[in-house]
Parts: C-alpha cells; structure tokens; sequence
C-alpha cells in the first residue's frame, strides 16, 4: 500500500460518483494489464503519479519508493577499494519484498528494459557487495506513472517478474494539453542534497484528430551527500533526456510514434580507493560512466465498433541500452631514502562496455461477453516476442599486468523470447471473482563467442572449456485469484501465481578471474556453466481493501518460496594448479520470503465539515526472507519500516502541506558468510519530512521539501551492504550514512 493521497477528482466526476466512491477514482493497470478501478484490482500495487514525485521532490529513481515499506532501492555509494572501476555508484537494484536484480521484471511504455550485468564485480551480484551496472536509464522527470506489482506475475509478465514487476509510463499529449489545442509547461528544481538543478520543459499541440508532443528534461548536480565525518567521493554528472509523441485517431483506431533518448555522464573522483586500508592504487582513482538510452515504438490501438475483439492493442519498438566506464588509477613509487625507486610507480586504465539491444512486437486482444447480473467474462489474450542482443567489451592496460589487457567477461548472445498469456476475469453476480490465468514461455539463449572472448576463455589454464552452447526451455506460469466484494466498497481476496526467470545470457558464459584477497589467498576463477536452468517462485496473497469518502485502507499478508536460485560465485570443490578456487553460476538455492503490510489514507473532513482537506495516513510493512539451503537470513531483506503524515489540502485546490514521519527498525537478521567479516548492523532510526506546495494561479505551482528535519545520523541497510567492496559491509560505514538535513524546490508554470 503506497502511502498517497487519495487522488484529488474533477469535481464532476466526483459529484456522478457520489459517496460511494468519495472521489477516489484511482485505475490501476500493471495488477492485470488491464485498466481497473482500484478497489477493483486485486493485489498489492504501488502507485505513484507524476504530481507524487514532484510534491515529495524526488530528484532521482529512488524517489517513487521513498514512503513504501516492502519497495526500496539500494544506493551504492561506490566501491570503498581499489576495485572501485567494478562497482559504480548510484541505483543498481529495485528491491520489491526481498527480490532484487534481475528478478525484477521492468517496463517502460510496454518496453523490457535492460538486465542487471554482474561478471565484472567481484561479488557478482549476491546483493552484499558493490558491483556491477544497475539498471538506472532514467530521469524521474519523465515518469507520468510509475507502477509496481509485488509478488511473482510472471502469468503476466513472462520471464523475470519472479519477484514483482515495475512498469514506468512516459506522458502523453494529453498531460500537456488538458483538453486545450495548445499546451505546454517550463519547470526549474533544486536539490541541495546534491546541488542539482534540474530542468524540464516542453509542448503540445492538437489539430483535429492529430496531436504531437515534444518534452525535454536536463539535470546537473554532484555526489548525493551523506551525514558523516568521511564525505562521499566527488561526482559530477549530467543528464539529458528528451521525448517526442505523435498520434492519430480516428473512429476505430489510435496510431502513436514515440521517440526517446536519455543519456547521463558522471565523473568521479574515488579517493575512498586510495585512502582505504588496502588501496591497490595510492595516488588517484578517477572513474567516468556513460550511461545512454534510445528508443522507437509504434503503438496501435484498434477499438471496432462491432467485431471479434472489444479492443486490441498492439506495440512494436526498439531499443538501445549501454554503459561505458573509463577508469583512471595510478599508484605513487616507491621512495627509499627520499629517492623514487623507478619502475615502481603503477598506472592503469581501462574501459568496459555493456551494449543491449532488444526489437520486439507485443499484442493483447480484450473481449467481454455475459450478464452483469449473473456470470460475465472479460477475456484477455496476448502475445509477446523480442530479440535481444547483449555484449561486454572489457580492455585493460596495467603496468603492473601488462599481457592482462583482454577481460572480456561474457559471449556476445543473442536471447529469442516467444510468450502467450490467456487470462479470463469471471465475476459472478457483481459479489465474487474468479480470476485464472496461465502464460506460456519460449525462450532461447545463443552465445557467439567473438574471438575476444575465446581467447578469454583460453586463459583461465586448464578449466578452460568448451564455448557455452545454447540455451532453449519452455516453461509455464499459472496464476488463480478469489475475491469478494460484499459491497462495492470492499474486497477481500487470496491469490497464488507461480514466477519464472530464466539464466541471463551472462550467467551462461561469464568468466572472471578473481586476484589473491583475504578470503581467497590464492585467488579464484570464475567459469561457465551449461546446465543452468529456471527459477521458479510460488507468492501466496491474502488481502483486503476498502475506500469510500472516509478514505482508504488496505492489508496484505503474503509468502513466497523460490526454488533454484542462480547464485553466482559458488566454489565447486576443486583448485587449479596455482590453487585458485574453481567457481561457478550454480541452481542451488531454496528460500522463503513472507510478511506482511498494512497502510492507508483517512479523510478527516468525513466526520467534519470543520477539518475538510485534512488527512492522516499510515503505511507499514515487515518481510523476513530465509535461505533455506543454507539455514541463514537472507541479506536482501530490509528491515520493519513505518511511514505516517497528516497533511492538509486546501479544498479548492490552493495550496497543502504534509509532515511524514519514518521509522525504520535495527537490522537483526544478517548472514556474515558473504561479507569479509561480520556485516555494521544498522540501528533502528526515524526521520521527518515536510512538503508544501502552493498553486497561486492556475497556471503556476510551487513545491518546496525540508527533509530529515532533525538530521538524524542514519543508514540505509542496502546501502551498507552493497557499498564497500573487498571491504564488505564493514569498512567505511561512516561514508555510508545517508544523507542529513537537505531541502528541495520546484517551480511549475503551465501555458
């Protein structure tokens, strides 16, 4: 339950409704992939509005999860060691109720998004150390409506939704022209927290059954500040995005163009891996990323007037996702008697690449057919295909290594989706719902190793094996959900639906090489496994909701049991010749991950007159996660989280305020085997927030934040697991404190 405002309504709207929906005219597609009143849906949904974002100030991705207590998103405030080029900074991770990565499904505007690549960090992605590039191609400012459903929805979503799925949605013309021919809108934001500016503008216009739409959103700040005597390490970035729509309607069918670029360039001073306690380089660490993404859709919808489907809609796109990170270190000679010993001084650079590319075509078809009074059917129908491509390219130039220059870290693959999905929502006589749905997944994984890549291979001595070959499974994803609405106002509902991700295309062919550490004196080698096969996950639900004028509650208890778990980096038992351990990707893991959350939003004007536009509100959830194969917690989890407001919103739409409290509970449950010794365990924390916003005219809007008021001196738990290299979570804790007091502003003009 996220914890909003009830959505404000058009005031006609409102009166058709009466008190039986209060107003709170909130849809929610991403539950069934169809559009559905909230009340409606079953399920736990997070929903965040573009207005959301902007009256908490979320200046970054974190932003939409800041008050949910089961959604988070762990911030690495980059590598706290000479590794520092394996890990970078920033968002690597949507973490929804203890499932991170790539078991995560993301969207945006119907698009799958870029995987989570691990085989360049040396923890490789098990969620307790910095590595890796992250999933983060986006700038907030773009987001019209960000959705995410909990839980396995791989029914839905296919292949990676193992854990819940997030979909992002860009506007629409619409959004600008607010039923006008012309419209448009300029907005200027600060951010202290890391003296960003951000800027954002754009326009539409309308002629006849045309409309076309062009917005451009640009960002420029420095390192996200925390509150500890240790400061973060000196970043600057930059970032432009820029989206352009086009439509046409006409009777029966609807055409949409869009196009979009977003890029981001961030440099970094990593003095952290020079000052640490075993620096590999001691006179500079410098790191630069690229970030960039492009994308072209066609989007058609077919509504006939009479015919086989009620509504079709269809979309064909493209993509381009890539990362590339410079990094610069040197180490100082050594100095004997006050004389530099030459040919002691270290220098390295290198570079790595991620490159995806995925082209797709996607249908669903709807169809509703029966009796409102006694048994009606909406069918729902859908197909998906795509073609990905990924590849790594990975060069170093070491004095210190000088044949090490080839670290390519997987084969360039080609990854072949084919999915069908068929759900039937059966409502009996308006009170019960049945809902089964069951999608079938093809997907196929073919590697094409380049020579880069042999050779790669070649090296790793005699465990070099043959290329990986390809990967090909069918798998199958049900889903069943009971509900009750007694009156229209309430549902209570149990769910069960099974999750599915299939080995990325990394995990099949990663290699890496791992250096003598403190864990490992010898060091390691990390090679390929052909054998891999699917995850699977079975989420349980059992839920209720209510709304009405009084506002807004809902709660949930849920479980999950995930099976052949991808753990990369596991030790096979054997040592090369030289005594490096031999590791690999490996299905072995079972857990179980269960909880439970409540939250809601209360109108006070519902008993008074005299306090009308007031509100209370109240979020909380708990998950405990237990690795089952080897009996400990699991480290993903995050700990009891409570958020409660009470704001006020003028009821003529003036101006309002909101004081959010958070509480956070200590972190208790920790596995120290993954760590180089034993993991900081947070303290408990509580921190208070204050938004205002202020509409003088209607055509001019203003928002201003004041955030951890008190500044209180605390940490995040995914920060600190993920954000220490070689150092594991114990090394530069104060570094990763979060940030202190800070405050936002934005202003909005609308033409």
């Amino acid at each position: 339950m996220a914890l909003q405002p009830a959505p404000a309504a058009d005031p006609e709207e409102e009166s058709a409704a009466g008190d039986e929906g209060g107003g709170l005219n909130e849809v929610v597609v991403v539950g069934t992939r169809t559009e559905q009143p909230w009340i409606d849906a079953s399920g736990s949904v997070l929903q965040i509005t573009a207005d959301d974002l902007l009256r908490s100030g979320a200046q970054d991705l974190g932003g939409f999860a800041k008050y949910d207590p089961t959604v988070s998103l762990p911030f690495d405030f980059a590598s706290g060691d000479g590794a520092f080029a394996y890990g970078q900074s920033g968002y690597g991770s949507i973490n929804i109720r203890g499932a991170e990565g790539n078991r995560v499904a993301i969207e945006l505007d119907g698009i799958r998004q870029p995987p989570e690549y691990v085989s360049t960090s040396f923890d490789m992605g098990s969620g307790d150390g910095a590595g890796g590039i992250g999933r983060d191609y986006f700038d907030p400012a773009m987001f019209d409506l960000v959705e995410v459903l909990k839980g396995g929805t791989s029914a839905l979503y296919g292949s990676d939704a193992l854990g819940g799925v997030v979909t992002f949605r860009t506007p629409e013309p619409e959004s600008l022209l607010k039923g006008h021919k012309v419209g448009g809108l300029a907005r200027a934001q600060y951010f202290s927290v890391n003296e960003s500016v951000a800027g954002q503008f754009g326009g539409a216009f309308k002629e006849g059954d045309t409309a076309v739409m062009l917005l451009y959103a640009g960002r420029e700040g420095q390192e996200t500040a925390n509150n500890g005597v240790e400061p973060p390490n000196p970043t600057d970035f930059t970032s432009h995005s820029a989206l352009l729509k086009a439509e046409h309607r006409t009777n029966e069918h609807f055409l949409q163009l869009a196009l979009e670029i977003f890029e981001r360039d961030t440099s970094i001073n990593a003095r952290s891996a020079v000052v640490s306690p075993f620096p590999v380089f001691t006179d500079h660490v410098y790191n630069d990323q690229l970030l960039d993404r492009q994308r072209a859709s066609l989007k058609w919808q077919y509504t006939p007037q009479a015919g086989w489907v009620d509504q079709l809609d269809s979309l064909v796109y493209w993509q381009h996702a890539g990362s590339q990170s410079d990094n610069d270190s040197a180490s100082k000679p050594r100095v004997i008697g006050g004389v530099p010993i030459p040919g002691t001084q270290r220098t390295r650079q290198q570079r790595i690449n991620f490159d995806t590319d995925i082209a797709g075509v996607n249908s669903t078809a709807r169809r509703d057919f029966g009796s409102e009074d006694a048994v009606l059917h909406a069918v729902m129908a859908g197909l998906d295909f795509s073609i990905e491509g990924g590849d790594n390219r990975y060069t170093r130039v070491d004095s210190g290594a000088p044949l090490d220059h080839n670290r390519t870290a997987f084969a360039p693959t080609d990854t072949t989706r084919l999915g069908f999905f068929l759900q039937d929502e059966v409502k009996i006589a308006r009170r019960w719902f049945i809902t089964p749905g069951l999608r079938f997944d093809w997907q196929k994984i073919e590697p094409d190793p380049n020579q880069e890549y042999l050779d790669r291979l070649a090296s790793l001595g005699r465990f070099a094996q043959e290329p990986p070959d390809e990967y090909e499974n069918f798998s199958i994803a049900p889903r069943l959900n009971l509900a009750w609405k007694p009156v229209d106002t309430m549902q209570v509902y149990g769910s069960w639906s099974r999750g599915v991700r299939n080995p990325s295309a990394e995990e099949l062919s990663m290699i890496f090489d791992h250096p003598p550490s403190g864990g490992s004196p010898a060091g390691a080698l990390t090679v390929p496994n052909p054998n891999l096969k699917e995850e699977q996950s079975d989420s349980f639900e059992l839920g209720y909701k209510a709304e009405g004028s009084a506002g807004r509650f809902q709660t949930a208890l849920f479980y999950t049991r995930y099976r052949d778990f991808i753990e990369n980096g596991v030790f096979t038992g054997e040592l090369d010749e030289d005594g490096r351990e031999i590791v690999t990707t490996m299905n072995r893991g079972e857990a179980e991950i269960y909880g439970f959350e409540l939250g809601g939003v209360h109108n006070l004007g519902y008993w008074s007159s005299k306090v009308e536009g007031w509100q209370l509100g109240l979020s909380t959830g708990k998950t405990i996660g237990t690795n089952l194969t080897d009996d400990v917690p699991l480290n993903s989890i995050e700990p009891w989280k409570t958020a409660a407001f009470a704001g006020y919103e003028d009821p003529n739409g003036k101006f309002g305020a909101r004081l959010t409290g958070i509480y956070t509970a200590e972190v208790d449950r920790v596995d120290d085997s993954t760590n180089q010794g034993a993991f900081f365990r947070p303290p408990a924390w509580f921190t208070l927030d204050l938004a205002a916003w202020w509409q003088p005219t209607e055509t001019l809007a203003i928002n201003a934040g004041l955030n951890n008021i008190f500044d209180e001196k605390y940490w995040a738990w995914g920060s600190v697991r993920r954000g220490n290299g070689h150092l594991g979570g114990n090394g530069t804790t104060d570094r990763s404190t979060a940030p202190g007091r800070n405050f936002s502003v934005s202003i909005t003009k609308t033409f």
